[in-house]
């Protein structure tokens, strides 16, 4: 079969390689398609800590179970023909959070297509336990969306019972504009969407959310005219950015609530004294539980995939997938159709 594999440092390619044999427990999955994500640009860069070469990355997808091998005596739920994606989390089932109810912050969390060889591939393994399925109506494209979607409604429910009465998005980027989404899945109304990319904003734009260009407009102006002068009263830094870490305390208002669904790979400076005298809440959030996975799978129909998806190619164009995702002006999402 044909996968893409991180072979080393900026070493990515499409190889042939022998299709995957599934043990007891799994299912192999015809793969139509898969998104790259930052994960898997940090991989490609030497970067991510625990991805060794070679490795077949790839984490957001969609496909077919062509096969199933259940274990002996276990009746397998899905059947040889579903759709499906993968919840990719794989978990220690003994540590505090997952015995807590939190495994999805696993004390030594990995990944399908991080720790083990994950869906850039015609075919994947993936354990049954984590199969979910999708539903007929939802195309092969949006349903490689549903993991990135996943992050952006557990984001929202890390806002918890915060007034949802206005947000500020920072960031237009897949995780952006999946969290404005969200959002509006909540039925806010009043969202703004920053960031410096005009190609990216004008995604935001199609998608009916309220944009501004932070390089071209006072955004802390914006938001003050937009709330009567006090603030955002939720704000999620989406960018990772150090620009948006010094920003977001001064844009929230006195006991907004601020989520960091954008993972920062370094130390940046916070306005720690703004959160101390607004009363402001900050909140981590890290993937995805399984509940905001079924709901990511039960929105899936919704999305506007088209235009989160900026370009989708071959998978004989791996090298051409990772240069474009090193350009973001025009470029968005781009998604391996296998």
């Amino acid at each position: 079969m044909k996968a893409i594999s991180y072979q080393g440092v900026n070493d990515v390619r499409t190889i042939e390689t022998d299709e995957p044999a599934c043990r007891p427990g799994h299912a192999k999955i015809r793969v139509r398609a898969a998104g790259i994500c930052g994960t898997d640009m940090a991989i490609a860069a030497g970067k991510h800590p625990r991805a060794r070469a070679p490795l077949i990355m790839g984490h957001e997808f969609s496909g077919e179970i062509v096969q199933i091998v259940p274990e002996p005596g276990k009746a397998p739920e899905l059947s040889v023909g579903d759709r499906v994606t993968a919840y990719p989390l794989l978990t220690c089932g003994h540590c505090f959070a997952c015995t807590n109810g939190a495994a999805h912050v696993c004390r030594t969390l990995k990944l399908i297509g991080i720790d083990c060889d994950g869906a850039f591939a015609e075919y994947a393994c993936v354990p049954l336990d984590l199969l979910v399925k999708v539903p007929g109506h939802v195309d092969y494209a949006a349903g490689a969306l549903i993991e990135p979607l996943a992050v952006g409604i557990h984001a929202v429910e890390m806002a918890k019972d915060a007034p949802m009465d206005n947000a500020v998005v920072l960031g237009a980027g897949p995780i952006g504009l999946l969290t404005a989404f969200a959002l509006s899945l909540k039925n806010v109304r009043d969202i703004i969407v920053a960031d410096i990319n005009p190609s990216r904003l004008a995604r935001a734009g199609q998608m009916g959310f309220r944009t501004v260009n932070s390089a071209e407009q006072d955004l802390n102006a914006v938001v003050a005219e937009n709330t009567n002068g006090e603030g955002a009263a939720l704000l999620f830094e989406c960018a990772g950015a150090e620009s948006a870490a010094a920003q977001m305390c001064g844009l929230a208002r006195s006991r907004g609530t601020i989520v960091m669904a954008g993972v920062h790979k370094d130390p940046h400076a916070v306005d720690l004294r703004t959160l101390n005298f607004r009363e402001i809440t900050l909140v981590g959030s890290r993937v995805y539980t399984r509940s905001d996975y079924k709901a990511a799978v039960g929105a899936a129909a919704q999305l506007p995939a088209d235009i989160i998806i900026s370009h989708s190619l071959g998978i004989e164009d791996a090298v051409q997938g990772f240069e474009f995702m090193k350009h973001p002006d025009g470029v968005c999402k781009v998604v391996f159709s296998m």
